[in-house]
This record gives C-alpha cells, structure tokens and sequence, in this order.
C-alpha cells in the first residue's frame, strides 16, 4: 500500500508510494529526498546548496569519499576489510539511517533500497543500517520493514513493468 523508496544510483533519487500509486505532488516534485539538507555546512551538492542527501548517499557520492570506482570499492572493502573503506562505507550508512529515521517519520511504511548499489548490500549491513535507524529513533523498525531490492539499477523498471504485465494478464471484467 505504502512504500518509501531509496534509490542508490550514481544520483540520488526517491519515491513516496501511497495508497498502491507513486504520489506525484502538485508540481511532480514529490520524493525528491536527494535535495534534503542533513548539514548545511556540508558538501555543495550540484543543485548549488549545501549539505544535500545526494552528496552523502548517492553512488557518485562514494566513488568520491573512497577516490575509486564504486565495484573496485566493494569489491576491496568485501575482500579486505580495510579500516579506512569500511568507514567509508559506515559513514555512508549512518546518513542513510539519518535520513530514512527522518523520513519515516513523515510516511509511517515500509522503506524499499533500491538502484545501483543496493546488489552490494550484504546481510550485515542491512543490520548495521536497521540499528542505527533504531539507534535514536521513536519508533523502532524491524526487519520486515526495511527491504532491499535486488536487481540493481533496474529495479525500478522491472517493477513499473510489472504492473503492465499484471494488466495484460488480467482478463478484463465484461
């Protein structure tokens, strides 16, 4: 019924569904969450403020805090453990939780990673990710809620097929 998605490509994006549809907003602005200030003493993001969601949690974001492709990344951090990638790699998902703690206060749902990065994602960091939402929070999430795609950049588009192909299959009602 209800979704906040998180979509981790080279630039930030996001989605707010309700009610089973993408809620658009007046002016087709709705779940922009990549122009969110979370420190405005932060980086300047590429809309001309500073401190926005996209210039912590965006792909581009952690090819440039870790100075190298983004599969060279993981796969270093995956294969070696080393301190400075893995803080990399923490400090990326402690603003994520920031921003997924706040935003879930707005829409009370479930919240969808998706897009380019979420492949990477292993099991502990998704719990890494879910305690440090919990870590402050109000109200507290659990497993069920936090979900991660994985199909990659794709997913989105898988997803908005398949609600064509579930129309297509449905016979239609005389």
């Amino acid at each position: 019924d209800s979704a906040l998605i998180f979509l981790l490509n080279p630039n930030l994006g996001g989605a707010i569904i309700t009610g089973h549809e993408v809620h658009q907003g007046d002016h087709m602005r709705s779940g922009l969450i990549e122009h969110i200030c979370i420190d405005p003493n932060g980086p300047k993001c590429y809309c001309g403020n500073h401190g926005c969601l996209e210039t912590y949690c965006s792909a581009n974001a952690l090819k440039a805090a870790s100075g190298m492709p983004v599969k060279e990344f993981f796969n270093l951090l995956h294969q070696t453990h080393a301190l400075n990638l893995t803080q990399i790699w923490r400090d990326y998902l402690d603003h994520l939780a920031f921003a997924i703690r706040n935003l879930n206060l707005v829409i009370d749902s479930p919240v969808i990673i998706s897009g380019y990065l979420a492949p990477y994602f292993q099991e502990a960091d998704m719990q890494y990710l879910l305690s440090k939402i919990n870590e402050s929070s109000l109200f507290q999430m659990d497993e069920s809620q936090l979900l991660v795609g994985n199909h990659g950049q794709y997913t989105p588009a898988i997803g908005a097929a398949l609600y064509y192909i579930k129309e297509f299959l449905t016979p239609a009602v005389s």
